[in-house]
């Protein structure tokens, strides 16, 4: 009949290995669930700041300023009136556009209860900031938001 076989034995050539199911480690459900949440840790890599660099503008030549033509601030040369209420009565004031810059403003008519000589430092206030924007005045708080809106709406028509 045949040889007798060995069974697990190994056989002349072959080499034994290690089983491959062996733990490295004992791990609890408590630890590897742990271990599933955690995201990795990444060190972030720095990157040299550099300064930045101006560029050397060029020299204005003579006849520079005439040759550029001009940014438009948003309004249409020419002169118009706007009209400012208030519960103590109203405003008209009339600014007048010149290169699509405010050139001047100046209350036009004055139908308040009050003298607009108290206001009236307002008015150059429109021009040197290029905007509606005044400061208010003390004791004619009405008076300088009714100027105000009458610029409001003239600069409205002015675009």
């Amino acid at each position: 009949m045949g040889a007798p076989s060995s069974v697990g034995a190994p056989s002349a050539g072959a080499v034994a290995s290690a089983p491959t199911s062996a733990p490295s480690a004992v791990t609890t459900p408590a630890a590897s669930a742990a271990a599933a949440v955690a995201p990795p840790i990444t060190t972030p890599t720095p990157t040299p700041a550099t300064a930045p660099t101006a560029t050397p503008a060029a020299a204005p030549t003579a006849g520079a300023a005439d040759s550029t033509p001009r940014k438009r601030v948003g309004w249409v040369d020419g002169t118009y009136t706007g009209w400012g209420r208030s519960r103590h009565g109203d405003i008209e004031a009339t600014v007048v556009i010149e290169n699509g810059r405010i050139a001047a403003a100046v209350i036009s008519r004055c139908l308040t209860q009050y003298s607009c000589s108290w206001i009236a430092h307002l008015q150059p206030q429109v021009a040197a900031r290029q905007s509606a924007d005044v400061d208010g005045v003390s004791g004619a708080t009405q008076s300088a938001n009714a100027f105000y809106y009458a610029v409001v709406d003239a600069l409205t028509k002015a675009k």
